[in-house]
């Protein structure tokens, strides 16, 4: 009976002690979720620290700087001023301003009692002026009146009276009255002969019978 009762106490009391045990259980574990990008985000992180590993183990890397030679200024050149010869060619024809000559009085000649006088102030060309043969010119008296009597236009004209016949007309009528003491130019046209060669020509002043103030004229043809 004892050892019955000890053997159901040992029971009763394990059973106790199990019922007093809390019940482990074990712990329900979920697989991890698999991520496909996180293959290329190990890839890339690798290969920046590749990257960066590569730059801070390789040297510096020297930029050259090229600097450009200075430029030589070469100096202008110098172009020669070309200068510029006229050759004028002779005129055959003078001014019609007179050259002057040494003056002449003239009082008289055929009629000198009418009082008619001149003074020649300037000629031109001068005497002795070369020409060529056939070349045509003017000559031209300045002549001023210092008589006692008006040269008329109506009645005084000047003309050829001798000497080479070198003109291309032998008179000229006066296109003006001219009073006493004032002064006028005659023209008259002129040609060199064809013969080289000293020519010489008089011409006077006629008004109505009187012929005074004889003008004078020597050229040289070559």
């Amino acid at each position: 009976m004892r050892r019955s009762y000890r053997l159901v106490s040992i029971l009763i009391a394990a059973a106790v002690m199990l019922a007093c045990v809390p019940t482990l259980k074990p712990a329900s574990t979920q697989a991890p979720v698999f991520d496909p990008n996180s293959i290329n985000t190990a890839i890339v992180l690798t290969a920046n620290a590749a990257a960066t590993q590569t730059a801070l183990l390789m040297p510096p890397t020297l930029t050259p700087t090229v600097t450009s030679p200075p430029t030589s200024t070469l100096p202008p050149s110098e172009t020669p001023t070309p200068t510029f010869i006229f050759i004028l060619p002779t005129s055959t024809v003078p001014s019609a301003t007179p050259t002057p000559e040494p003056t002449q009085e003239s009082s008289g000649g055929s009629g000198s009692d009418s009082g008619y006088a001149c003074k020649i102030l300037s000629q031109s060309p001068a005497n002795n002026t070369t020409y060529a043969p056939g070349a045509s010119f003017n000559a031209a008296w300045e002549v001023k009146n210092t008589g006692n009597g008006k040269w008329d236009a109506a009645s005084a004209d000047y003309r050829y009276v001798s000497g080479d016949k070198i003109h291309q007309a032998a008179i000229y009528d006066f296109s003006k009255s001219i009073g006493v003491g004032k002064s006028t130019l005659l023209l008259v046209s002129m040609k060199a002969p064809d013969t080289p060669g000293n020519y010489s020509t008089t011409w006077k002043i006629v008004i109505g019978k009187s012929k005074f103030c004889p003008m004078k004229l020597t050229i040289t043809v070559q």
